[in-house]
C-alpha cells in the first residue's frame, strides 16, 4: 500500500474542511430564513416546499449519482478494461437515472402530496404492504449510506495517514450538522457547490493529462503508451488492447451492474425525495438534463486519471512502478488517486481526496434527509403518533438524522474489518433488494398490481436471487466464499434472477388476485403538517392546467427517455464490440475531444443555469441586505417565487398565508 499524503491532509479535509463547509451551509440556512422568508417547518424540511426548479434538480441528480463509489469504480473499470470501462459504467448509471425520470413524473401525476416514495405504497395498499416495502427501502438507504462512507474512508485511510475508524465517524458529523438545521433545501444547495468542484477537478485532470503534462501531454502519446503497456500487461479485451470495446468480461460486468443498480436508485428513498421536491414541470428537464450531465463524469474521469495510471505503469512516476496496481487496491478504487498523483504529484492526490470528500458529503446529506423523512412520515406519524404536530415531526427528523449518521458509521467500520469493498457491495445490493424496483414501478403504473405482491412476490424474488447467487458461485467457481460471490458470473445471474423472478411472480399473483384499488384516488390520502403555509398546502394538489401539461409531457418524455437509453446502451457500443474495433490514433483523439466538449457543456449548465433560474431571488436578497426592500412590501419573494402578500397575516418576518402567483412553465 502506497502512503502518499500525511495525516495533515487527511484530518485537514475530514475535520477542517468538513467543519468549515458545515458552518457555511448553516450560515446560508440562517440567511435564507432572515432575508428570504424560509421557515423550517415540517414540509420544508422534508420536501423543500416542493419548489425546486430544474437547474438545482439537475445538479442534485448529478450529485446523487456521484457517490465515492461511482468515481472510484468508474476509474476501476477504465483501469482494468481500457477506454470502454468508464463509458460502460456511465451506461449502468444513466440507465437508472433516465428511466427514473418516468417514475418522478408519475409521482407528480398520481401522488403529488407524498412526503416519501414509501408513503405511496401505504396510500395504495395499506399497512402490511407498506411495512414490507419499508424494509426494502430502509435496507437500501442503509447499505448505500454505508457504502458512501466506506469508499471514502478506505480511500482516505490508504492515501493519507488517517485511521479508517476516525474517517467513518468524523465524516457524518459535519454533514449531520448542516442537514439537521437546513433539511432538504440545504442538501440541494450543497449538491450544487459540491458538483461544481467535482467538475473543476475532472476538467483539470483531462487538460493536464492531454495538454500540459510533460510525461503524456497529448492523445497521440497516450495512445502509444497504452499500446506499449498492453504488450507487457495485456487486458482481457480483443488482442489484449485497452483501446477496444470488444471485451466480454466488461460487458458482463456492466450488465450485472445495470441490473444491480435498479435497487440503488428505484428503492433508495433519497431519489424519490428529489422528485417530490421538484416543481411539477421542472421534473423532466431536471432529471433528463441531469442524467446527461452526470453521464460524462464516469466516462471522462477515468480517461484522465485511470488511463494515466495504466499508461504510466512502466514509468518511475507510477506509485507502483514497474508493476500494475495490486488487485485489492484496484478494487478499493486506487487508480483514481494514483493516476492523479502520477500526473500532478501530491497536489493531484489532494485533489483526488477533495473530490471524494465532496461526493461523500453531498450524497450522504441526501441519504440522511431521506432516512429521516421515512422515519418521520412512514414510521412515527404512520404507526406511533398519527396526530403529531409539525413541531414534533421536525424534532423526529432531527433525531433521525443524528441517529442514522452514528449507525452507518458503525456499519461502515464493520464492513471494512470483514473485508467488504465498494465493488462487492455494488453487485450485492441488487441481489438482495432488487425486488423493490419492480414493486414500486408496478405500484405507480399498473392498476392491476395486487397487494399480495408485496407479501409474496417481493420476498420470493429476493429469495430466488439469493439461491441463484449461491448456486452460480458453486457451479462456476467450485467454492462458495466472499471473493467468489463477488465475481461476475455469480452476480450477473443472481441480479437478473432477482429482477426477472419478481416480475414473473407479480404477474402471476396479480392475474389471479388483481388489485381492488385505483391509482386515481391517491392524491387525497396524504396529510399535510399543521405548521404548513398556505402555499405548501396548495402544492399538495395539482391544478387542472398543470395536470394536463404533465399528461401531455409524459408521453413525449417516455419516447425521449427510451430513445436516449437505447442509443447509448446498444446503438453506440455494440457495433464496436461486434467488429472487435481497436481505436486508431485519430479515433481515440476524437473520443477524447468529444468527452472534453461534453464535460465543459455539462459544467457550464450545472454551474450557471441554477443561478440564472434564481436571478429574481438573488435580486430580492440583494435588495433586502441593502435595506431597499422590507418585509412589509406588497410583493416579496417566498421560496424563490414572487408573491403578493397584501392583506395577509404575518408570522415574524414570514407571512403565514400567501396567494401564489404561479410561474409560467414551458
Amino acid at each position: 500500500m502506497v502512503q502518499i499524503l500525511d495525516a495533515g491532509y487527511g484530518y485537514g479535509f475530514v475535520v477542517g474542511l468538513g467543519a468549515a463547509f458545515a458552518l457555511i451551509m448553516i450560515l446560508v440556512t440562517r440567511i435564507l430564513t432572515k432575508y428570504m422568508g424560509e421557515v423550517q417547518d415540517s414540509e420544508h424540511f422534508s420536501t423543500a416546499s416542493r419548489s425546486i426548479k430544474s437547474g438545482l434538480i439537475s445538479s442534485a441528480v448529478v450529485s446523487s449519482w456521484c457517490w465515492p463509489g461511482t468515481l472510484l469504480s468508474s476509474c476501476v473499470y477504465t483501469y482494468k478494461y481500457g477506454v470502454g470501462g468508464g463509458y460502460w459504467y456511465g451506461i449502468s448509471g444513466i440507465s437508472h437515472s433516465m428511466l427514473f425520470t418516468l417514475i418522478a413524473l408519475q409521482m407528480k401525476r398520481k401522488a403529488t402530496g407524498a412526503h416519501t416514495i414509501v408513503e405511496i405504497v401505504k396510500a395504495r395498499y395499506g399497512k402490511a404492504a407498506h411495512c414490507v416495502y419499508l424494509f426494502y427501502s430502509c435496507g437500501t438507504n442503509t447499505i448505500i449510506a454505508s457504502m458512501l462512507l466506506l469508499g471514502c474512508s478506505q480511500a482516505f485511510a490508504h492515501i493519507a495517514d488517517i485511521h479508517i475508524v476516525a474517517c467513518a465517524f468524523l465524516f457524518p458529523v459535519s454533514v449531520a450538522a448542516y442537514t439537521m438545521l437546513g433539511g432538504l433545501k440545504s442538501t440541494f444547495l450543497s449538491d450544487w457547490i459540491h458538483t461544481v468542484v467535482i467538475y473543476l477537478v475532472i476538467i483539470s485532470s483531462l487538460l493536464i493529462c492531454y495538454g500540459s503534462s510533460s510525461i503524456i501531454g497529448s492523445t497521440d502519446r497516450m495512445w502509444d503508451l497504452l499500446q506499449s503497456v498492453a504488450k507487457t500487461h495485456p487486458s482481457a479485451g480483443h488482442e489484449g488492447s485497452y483501446l477496444t470495446f470488444s471485451n466480454k468480461a466488461l460487458v458482463m460486468l456492466a450488465w450485472s451492474q445495470i441490473m444491480s443498480g435498479w435497487a440503488t436508485v428505484f428503492a433508495d428513498p433519497s431519489y424519490g425525495q428529489k422528485a417530490i421536491a421538484a416543481k411539477p414541470m421542472s421534473t423532466i428537464s431536471g432529471y433528463v438534463i441531469g442524467s446527461l450531465c452526470w453521464f460524462i463524469i464516469p466516462w471522462s474521469f477515468g480517461l484522465g486519471t485511470a488511463l494515466a495510471a495504466l499508461a504510466l505503469t512502466n514509468n518511475p512516476v507510477s506509485p507502483t512502478y514497474p508493476h500494475l496496481i495490486p488487485p485489492m487496491e484496484v478494487n478499493m478504487g486506487m487508480p483514481l488517486l494514483y493516476g492523479l498523483y502520477a500526473l500532478m504529484g501530491k497536489s493531484g492526490a489532494a485533489a483526488g481526496i477533495l473530490v471524494l470528500f465532496m461526493s461523500c458529503t453531498s450524497s450522504l446529506s441526501a441519504e440522511l434527509v431521506s432516512f429521516s423523512s421515512v422515519m418521520t412520515y412512514d414510521v412515527y406519524r404512520a404507526y406511533i403518533k398519527p396526530d403529531a404536530t409539525g413541531r414534533q415531526l421536525v424534532t423526529i427528523s432531527h433525531i433521525s438524522v443524528v441517529a442514522f449518521a452514528l449507525f452507518i458509521a458503525g456499519l461502515t467500520v464493520m464492513f471494512n474489518y470483514i473485508g467488504i469493498t465498494i465493488s462487492w457491495i455494488l453487485t450485492f445490493i441488487g441481489i438482495v433488494l432488487g425486488a423493490a424496483p419492480v414493486g414500486i414501478t408496478l405500484t405507480l403504473f399498473w392498476p392491476r398490481m395486487s397487494t399480495y405482491c408485496f407479501y409474496w412476490a417481493l420476498p420470493l424474488g429476493s429469495f430466488t436471487g439469493l439461491c441463484c447467487w449461491l448456486g452460480a458461485c458453486k457451479h462456476f467457481y467450485g467454492t462458495v466464499n466472499k471473493d467468489n460471490l463477488g465475481l461476475v458470473n455469480s452476480t450477473i445471474i443472481a441480479n437478473f434472477s432477482t429482477f426477472g423472478a419478481t416480475l414473473l411472480y407479480c404477474g402471476i399473483i396479480s392475474y389471479f388476485f388483481p388489485a381492488g384499488n385505483s391509482l386515481e384516488d391517491l392524491q387525497d390520502k396524504f396529510r399535510v403538517g399543521d405548521d404548513a403555509t398556505a402555499q405548501e398546502k396548495s402544492l399538495m394538489q395539482l391544478d387542472k392546467q398543470t395536470k394536463e401539461k404533465l399528461d401531455r409531457v409524459f408521453k413525449w418524455a417516455a419516447v425521449g427517455v427510451f430513445f436516449i437509453w437505447i442509443s447509448f446502451t446498444f446503438v453506440l457500443p455494440f457495433p464496436m464490440y461486434g467488429q472487435k474495433y481497436i481505436m486508431s490514433k485519430s479515433f481515440f483523439k476524437g473520443w477524447i475531444v468529444v468527452s472534453i466538449i461534453w464535460l465543459f457543456v455539462a459544467f457550464f449548465y450545472i454551474t450557471f443555469y441554477p443561478i440564472y433560474e434564481s436571478r429574481s431571488s438573488l435580486i430580492h436578497f440583494y435588495r433586502r441586505v441593502l435595506g431597499k426592500e422590507s418585509n412589509t412590501d406588497t410583493n416579496v419573494f417566498l421560496y424563490g417565487q414572487e408573491v403578493d402578500v397584501a392583506n395577509t397575516s404575518g408570522k415574524g418576518s414570514v407571512v403565514e398565508e400567501i396567494a401564489e402567483k404561479r410561474d409560467e412553465e414551458a
